[in-house]
């Protein structure tokens, strides 16, 4: 499952997030997606209704998920994206 995810391209959606979303409690928010750091920046979140993506460094990542069917739909809306980036 984990091997779905590129974490290239989701710091690229991370970064246009960051980029075109509005601020909203300290997140920013585009597109149905939110994004925010952690206060070095070594962290990065990337949010879909219930899915939260944690970006490490040196490519890692967590992903926190209530069941699958949120984890796939986190795949579709990101991939759904790619002519947005």
């Amino acid at each position: 499952m984990h091997n779905e995810l590129d974490v290239k391209y989701c710091l690229s959606v991370f970064n246009k997030v960051l980029s075109d979303g509005e601020v909203l409690e300290g997140k920013r928010h585009w597109q149905g997606l939110s994004a925010w750091a952690d206060f070095d920046g070594y962290t990065c979140y990337l949010q879909f209704n219930q899915v939260v993506v944690t970006l490490l460094f040196h490519g890692k990542y967590d992903i926190s998920k209530p069941n699958e069917e949120a984890w796939q739909q986190f795949l579709k809306k990101i991939k759904s994206l790619a002519d947005s980036l």
